[in-house]
């Protein structure tokens, strides 16, 4: 529930203190170990007695590249302004709950030792750890539980952060004798590109090779759903969202929301911009640019039609409401608002694309909702 989280304490540190040999190493490197094909924020390089992820693109405006050498036995020498983590971990705490889906893509749930935003968790077999307590709340924003984290010593705690001010958070960390390790995932534009990330986080664990496999099935399913798509001639029009206080955020052209809905064969409405994140229009503008769009989609914890209108009751006269063509994507939520969307739809885009082709383009394939469902 990363757009959730995110607006809260961005930023995770990575604590390992080895008493290791260490040697000096060839810095060039001997072949690129994943081949990265969406995601542009990572690279991943193997050289002869360490690995090296590369960070190139933290968060918006970031132009530091952030280094972490990835080691089995000897600790490298010679790389500077860089995190040394010797591999494979075998406990992990998470700052946002797409991590967790990562890793529980993996198979390796069993090493997450502590969260942030248990109550917002959406994984059966993630919630019956924390009820167990094999895994801890981590606290948000200035809540961070730093003494049980130190006590507990997790190999890595993993996070992200968001702009300037997540720098200043991590020297914070630094100062208290605590590296920092930073998961951009959210920053991606493409849904397999956010998907690809699953090898940034295997890296830690040396299962490189098991997450090329998940990644590679993923991939063929959504570009085989792509193939579907590409044959349609009538694209039906769609707009996303509610306002908020008379301002209404929609998503921008370059976003992965919207190349979900190009690849799901629809015509977003507003596609003259280039933005990654979301662009403001006004409440006016919203109802005189979308009151003809075949479909509404999103309408953040709106539940159903009644109270959309209860908002505004201009929104009845909507073509998209009067043919009930409202679709949310919050058919999977737990009892604390938690948005399984946000969890494990980062690594599901596949059936984030099924879910969109089901409701666009229902003759084309026969899928039963999953992350979304019809307003009612």
């Amino acid at each position: 529930m990363k757009n959730f989280l995110s607006f809260f304490f961005l930023v995770t540190f990575l604590s390992c203190q080895f008493d290791e040999q260490e040697i000096v190493v060839d810095k060039n490197p001997i072949q690129n170990l994943n081949k990265i094909k969406y995601a542009k924020g990572f690279t991943i390089t193997q050289h002869e007695n360490y690995k090296l992820l590369t960070l190139t693109n933290a968060w918006v405006g970031e132009k530091t590249s952030f280094k972490y050498v990835l080691y089995n036995h000897e600790k490298p020498t010679g790389i500077e302004n860089a995190v040394f983590i010797k591999t494979p971990i075998k406990s992990i705490a998470c700052m946002s709950l797409t991590h967790v889906a990562f890793i529980e893509k993996l198979g390796l749930e069993n090493s997450i030792i502590a969260l942030s935003g248990c109550d917002y968790v959406s994984s059966t077999t993630i919630n019956k750890r924390i009820a167990n307590d094999f895994i801890f709340e981590i606290g948000q924003e200035k809540s961070i539980n730093y003494e049980k984290l130190i006590d507990q010593h997790p190999d890595v705690i993993m996070g992200f952060g968001i702009d300037a001010s997540s720098k200043s958070n991590i020297n914070k960390m630094k100062s208290l004798g605590l590296e920092i390790v930073l998961n951009a995932e959210y920053m991606e534009t493409h849904p397999l590109g956010k998907a690809e990330w699953i090898k940034f986080v295997a890296a830690f664990y040396n299962e490189d090779k098991q997450a090329d496999v998940i990644f590679n099935k993923i991939e063929k399913e959504y570009l085989g759903l792509l193939k579907l798509t590409q044959k349609v001639t009538e694209k039906p029009t769609v707009f996303t969202g509610m306002p908020w206080g008379g301002i209404w955020y929609v998503p921008g052209s370059e976003s992965f929301q919207v190349q979900f809905f190009k690849d799901a064969g629809v015509q977003y409405l507003w596609m003259d911009n280039k933005e990654r994140s979301s662009i403001i229009k006004s409440k006016e503008i919203i109802i005189d640019e979308a009151f003809d769009a075949d479909y509404w989609l999103n309408q953040n914890s709106y539940r159903d039609i009644n109270s959309i209108v209860g908002f505004d009751k201009k929104f009845k006269n909507f073509k998209a409401t009067k043919e009930k063509n409202l679709y949310n994507n919050d058919n999977r939520l737990n009892s604390s608002l938690g948005n399984d969307y946000w969890e494990s739809g980062v690594i599901n885009p596949h059936i984030i694309l099924k879910d969109l082709i089901q409701i666009f383009h229902p003759n084309l394939i026969d899928h039963q909702l999953y992350y979304y469902r019809r307003l009612k």
